[in-house]
């Protein structure tokens, strides 16, 4: 028997880096990781094709047996046009992934099958049914979490390396803290669940041989399990150092992180680059009421600097909206990221995920808007669903778009790089990093002709005076320099995605905000509205 796996095309977010495409001649920046994982949860006597249509035109008339479609809520509506147009050629349609994982009722009736929950065990139960001809139209995950440690090796040799920049892997599942607006305890649960290190050193390798340099893990919170963490950032150094270093890591975790030395260590040690981390906001307030108390333990200025000097980007997410952020908080969070030296920031406005503690609290107060969920992109988007406390939504939105302007004007984004490079010190061991070869020297002249070799001034003025200031304002060193380069070619996808998406970043001066008081908002004579709930993943 045939199955054909589909990844739908993502519309663009900031995450789609679209405009990096022209430097690096890839087609999508992550795999997918799930079908891969799928695929390999699949019997050996079926075939399977994973079709990502990110990269590729999808074959509609394929002779498989059984069509499988993922998606996150971005990919909603493509995935149900892909669905329509296989059922007309009568191929049997499931449905699976983030999005029917969480809100399966959106897929109900657009296809044959859905599956809702983690797959190492439905999906196989599902294709013995489905052979034998009696296959259910829902499957959900036991309540019980799955054990990782039978989770396979995705197949990523079903799938064309040298389209994606980045390789995706997943070393645990959970997280131990307790953030109201986050979907993942729900979910995944609070006790990290982990692979074996062998496992994960495997798939290491398996991503290698297909041609990663680059890998990111896609955990939750990657020091979800600390002494986890430990003797797998241990494994991966003794595998880069029998290797020669043929890949760079990244990932996202907390900011305790910079609470233990040795964990920096490592991280440097193994070769990670780069790190993203949930900052969320510089008020103590909005902190303490989203339950983000890790955040609050300690200096997040000096934990940033920690993490900078072992040679490690941050990469932040943001978010305004929160019931203690008033109009002020806009011009608050560009001068914290200013100050914090991070040059990427996922910077959205607070959204109310399902079955999350944060929903459960605004349907109570009558807060929750009816809104069309799947046409929203989460990060670095203005699609709150509620209504704010301490503002208007029309506020909330006009000073979103303020905000995430301004952070991706040339000079501020030429600040913050300049702070994060000039943090890197040389005393700090150099690694070989799988990005010094024959690509990397095409990249560079690519990116020097893209910002050198061009009529505007500005983007020349740009690139040439934070070149200077990296150039004589700190250390020396190669991480440093790989750096400056990666986020310079990086700006132009977020720079492309905030142009198409908000405006102008020159149209807005940091100097002057929208608002230098917060103003009174007026209760709405009727604030409970229908609720539909949609993950934003």
């Amino acid at each position: 028997m045939k199955l054909y796996l589909v990844n739908p095309r993502f519309e663009p977010t900031i995450w789609s880096f679209e405009g990096l495409r022209p430097f690096t001649g890839t087609r999508f920046l992550t795999t997918p990781l799930g079908l891969a994982t799928v695929a390999a949860l699949t019997p050996p006597h079926w075939e399977v094709v994973v079709h990502d249509e990110n990269v590729e035109e999808l074959d509609f008339e394929t002779d498989a047996d059984l069509v499988g479609i993922t998606a996150f809520n971005v990919q909603y509506q493509r995935s149900l046009e892909i669905a329509a147009e296989f059922k007309k050629r009568g191929k049997p349609v499931v449905f699976g992934g983030p999005y029917c994982s969480l809100f399966p009722e959106a897929f109900e009736g657009k296809g044959d099958h859905r599956i809702s929950g983690e797959c190492e065990e439905i999906w196989p139960e599902f294709l013995k049914d489905f052979e034998q001809g009696k296959a259910r139209e829902l499957y959900r995950a036991a309540e019980k979490k799955v054990n990782l440690e039978t989770s396979p090796t995705p197949r990523y040799d079903l799938l064309r390396g040298e389209r994606y920049n980045v390789f995706v892997l997943q070393s645990s599942r959970g997280c131990p803290f307790q953030c109201e607006f986050c979907d993942i305890i729900v979910m995944d649960g609070r006790v990290p669940r982990t692979k074996t290190i062998e496992q994960m050193i495997a798939e290491v390798d398996h991503c290698v041989k297909q041609g990663a340099h680059y890998i990111l893990f896609g955990d939750a919170n990657f020091i979800g399990n600390i002494p986890y963490a430990r003797k797998l950032l241990g494994a991966l150094v003794e595998y880069q150092e029998k290797r020669g270093y043929p890949v760079e890591f990244c990932c996202e975790l907390t900011i305790n992180v910079a609470h233990q030395p040795d964990l920096l260590g490592l991280l440097q040690a193994a070769n990670f680059y780069s790190v993203f981390i949930g900052i969320e906001s510089p008020r103590r307030e909005s902190l303490i009421e989203t339950k983000k108390l890790q955040n609050t333990r300690k200096d997040i200025l000096h934990d940033i600097e920690a993490i900078h000097a072992h040679h490690i980007s941050v990469m932040a997410g943001m978010i305004v909206g929160f019931d203690s952020d008033d109009t002020l908080i806009f011009k608050e969070q560009y001068d914290f990221l200013k100050e914090l030296g991070v040059p990427f920031t996922t910077c959205g406005t607070l959204m109310a995920l399902p079955n999350t503690p944060l929903l459960k609290r605004l349907e109570a107060e009558g807060r929750m808007l009816d809104l069309e969920w799947s046409s929203m992109n989460g990060h670095g988007a203005a699609d709150c669903n509620f209504v704010p406390r301490q503002m208007t939504l029309d506020e909330l939105r006009a000073g979103h778009n303020w905000l995430i302007r301004c952070l991706y004007r040339y000079d501020a984004f030429s600040d913050r790089l300049v702070t994060l490079l000039n943090r890197f010190r040389n005393q700090n061991p150099e690694h070989l990093r799988a990005s010094l070869d024959r690509k990397f020297a095409l990249l560079l002249v690519k990116i020097l002709n893209y910002y050198l070799l061009t009529f505007d001034g500005e983007r020349r003025t740009f690139f040439a005076r934070t070149f200077w200031r990296v150039l004589t304002d700190g250390p020396f060193s190669t991480s440093k320099w790989l750096e400056f380069f990666r986020w310079i070619a990086a700006y132009r996808a977020f720079r492309k995605y905030v142009i198409e998406t908000h405006g102008d970043p020159e149209g807005m001066d940091p100097d002057n905000p929208l608002f230098s008081r917060p103003a009174p908002v007026e209760e709405p004579e009727n604030k409970r509205l229908l609720v539909c709930p949609s993950p934003v993943v």
